[in-house]
């Protein structure tokens, strides 16, 4: 009797390990669904079957926001840049697939699957000459989505863009490529997910890599990006992070980029993102110019929202800003 005691030892442990699993990924999936805090008008827009949400607020030239991909990254990033751009623009947000308030699908998810998503919106959201403003890794997406819609790109603005070789522009390690699966599993990689997307590591996450000034990590900020990652299939994009298949390196596209482009950088910015990158972008553009913030990490769009909504202003329409 006792051999089948020690037999059947490991796989009760191993049977309660998994009921645990499975009781804490229920309990986190109940956490607060995220809510459009954006304000606009929401339309609707499925793109290859899948809904996406968008909204837009305003008249005037065209703008359209492409987020960063982060911990809980969604359009809420641009909660105070959409509304004060939309005072002289038409300013259309939208989530990229996968993310904030839109279907997450259980998919490997790529650079270019995101590249194509914005070249689709410009054609089917927006008519005209458009301005394309993209933050982080979006940043880099909408600098090659510009080449591939040339002519309907008036301004590119990128906020902090990654895609000239750093850390996440490298070829994937074994080590990366290894954690894609495992995070994409339904039990353990659920699991595993959401451990590293607990409230305490998000708040980590904001206070020491993205914002200069710690306490714009509130408790509501925290618990809004706490939201966007505890959705059912929310792991799924940020497993195509971690290992790599998101890494978009930009130097071949940026010499063809036939619109100016306008490089916006928090001067307190991490040393994953340093302001001093924001040379290199304006060395291989056609025509590009380089404003940096003083007080802000890697969101000037939210730690400096006036200046940064003034800068897209005078950049795309500088005599309307001048006067």
């Amino acid at each position: 009797m006792a051999p089948f005691k020690r037999l059947f030892r490991p796989l009760v442990a191993g049977a309660g390990l998994v009921a645990s699993l499975a009781a804490i990924n229920r309990g986190l999936r109940n956490a607060p669904l995220p809510t459009n805090v954006l304000g606009g008008t929401p339309r609707r827009w499925t793109w290859r079957g899948y809904d996406i949400f968008v909204t837009e607020a305003g008249t005037g030239p065209a703008i359209l926001l492409v987020h960063g991909i982060y911990a809980g990254a969604s359009s809420y990033e641009f909660r105070f840049l959409f509304e004060r751009l939309a005072r002289t623009h038409r300013v259309i947000a939208l989530d990229l697939l996968g993310c904030g308030l839109s279907a997450m699908p259980a998919m490997t998810y790529s650079a270019e699957l995101f590249v194509e998503q914005i070249v689709d919106a410009i054609g089917e959201l927006t008519d005209g000459p458009v301005t394309l403003v993209g933050s982080s890794l979006g940043g880099a997406f909408a600098i090659r989505a510009a080449t591939r819609a040339a002519d309907r790109i008036s301004h590119l603005v990128t906020i902090c863009p990654t895609g000239l070789g750093g850390i996440l522009d490298k070829r994937p390690t074994p080590t990366q490529a290894a954690f894609g699966p495992l995070i994409r599993s339904p039990l353990v990689g659920e699991g595993f997910y959401n451990a590293l997307a607990s409230r305490p590591s998000i708040g980590w996450f904001l206070r020491t890599q993205t914002y200069a000034d710690p306490a714009s990590a509130t408790p509501e900020v925290i618990e809004r990006y706490y939201a966007v990652t505890h959705q059912t299939g929310a792991r799924y994009v940020p497993a195509s992070f971690v290992s790599g298949e998101l890494n978009c390196d930009v130097a071949p596209d940026l010499p063809f980029v036939t619109a100016p482009l306008l490089v916006l950088w928090g001067e307190r910015a991490g040393k994953t993102s340093p302001p001093a990158n924001g040379a290199e972008f304006l060395a291989l553009a056609q025509r590009g110019q380089l404003i940096t913030f003083p007080t802000s990490g890697l969101l000037p769009h939210e730690e400096e929202p006036e200046a940064t909504a003034a800068a897209i202003n005078r950049f795309i329409s500088p005599l309307r800003a001048v006067s």
